[in-house]
C-alpha cells in the first residue's frame, strides 16, 4: 500500500517541523538566547546569512539544505538544524554539511588560517547515541594523548528525549517544548517562553499560512512521484513527515 501523506495544519505545526522550527529560529533574539545557554558565550549580533541555506557545486553532486544558517559579531558561522526523524548517518551528514560551509566561507585563493569558527548544532526530538544526555558535544584528542585536536569546528547533538539533565535551564526547556510542544505550560526561562510565544504567532498567521500550505502542497507532490518513482524500480517504501 501506498504511505498515507497529510500536510500538518500550521495552526498545529509542531517545533520539530522544518518550517516552525526556522520561522522560531530567525528571530534574532530566540536564536541569541539559544545559542548563549548552549554554548555560554555572548553574543551582540548576528547576522543570517540565508534561512534554509543552500550549497550546490553543480546538479552532479548532492546539494546541502541549512535549516538555519548565520554568524555573529566575531564572524563566527552556526548552523542549527532541527531533525525529528532518527537517521543512521547524522555524523557523516555533519561530515558532509562541515564541507560545504568551509568552501562557501573560504574564499579562493585565501589561506586556510582564514576560516571561520563554526558550530553544527543538530536538535534532536530522539537520542541518536542511546546515552540520555541532553547535550552532547564532539571532542577531538590525539590518540594516546590528553592533547586537543583543534581545527575550529565544533559539533553539538541535542537531544529532547534526555534522561540526564547536562545542560542549562534554557536549553532544558527549549529541548522540553521540542518534545512535548506544550504551549499552556508556565515556563521559567526567557528561552522557552519567546519560543512558545512566537510558535502562537507563526500558527496564527495567516499571510504565512498561505505560503506554507504552497510549500507543503509541492513538497507532497515531490513525495508522491518519488514513491511512485520508487515502485516503479521495486522499492516500495516511504514515511511521513512534516515541514
Amino acid at each position: 500500500m501506498p504511505p498515507q501523506y497529510k500536510i500538518v495544519p500550521l495552526s498545529e505545526l509542531p517545533l520539530h517541523s522544518d518550517f516552525m522550527f526556522g520561522q522560531v529560529m530567525r528571530s534574532e533574539g530566540i536564536c541569541s538566547l539559544f545559542l548563549e545557554a548552549l554554548l555560554g558565550v555572548s553574543i551582540q549580533r548576528i547576522e543570517f546569512l540565508d534561512r534554509q541555506k543552500d550549497f550546490t557545486d553543480s546538479y552532479e553532486y548532492h546539494g546541502i539544505r541549512l535549516d538555519v544558517y548565520l554568524k555573529d559579531e566575531a564572524g563566527t558561522v552556526f548552523n542549527v538544524e532541527i531533525q525529528a526523524e532518527r537517521r543512521d548517518d547524522l555524523p557523516k551528514r555533519v561530515r558532509y554539511y562541515q564541507s560545504g560551509i568551509d568552501r562557501g566561507e573560504l574564499p579562493k585563493g585565501a589561506d586556510y588560517a582564514e576560516l571561520s569558527d563554526s558550530y553544527i548544532i543538530f536538535v534532536c526530538d530522539f537520542d541518536y547515541f542511546h546515552i540520555g544526555k541532553a547535550v552532547g558535544e564532539r571532542v577531538s584528542f590525539l590518540k594516546g594523548t590528553d592533547m586537543a585536536y583543534e581545527d575550529g569546528s565544533h559539533v553539538f547533538f541535542l537531544n529532547s528525549r534526555y534522561t540526564e539533565p547536562n545542560a542549562s535551564k534554557p536549553i532544558l526547556e527549549f529541548l522540553d517544548l521540542v518534545r512535548t510542544n506544550d504551549l499552556e505550560k508556565s515556563y521559567e526561562t526567557t528561552l522557552a517562553r519567546e519560543a512558545g510565544k512566537r510558535m502562537r504567532e507563526v500558527r496564527s498567521d495567516k499571510e504565512l499560512e498561505v505560503s506554507y500550505m504552497t510549500l507543503a502542497q509541492k513538497m507532497l507532490d515531490e513525495r508522491k512521484i518519488g514513491y511512485a518513482e520508487g515502485r516503479a524500480e521495486g522499492r516500495e517504501e516511504g514515511r511521513e513527515e512534516v515541514l
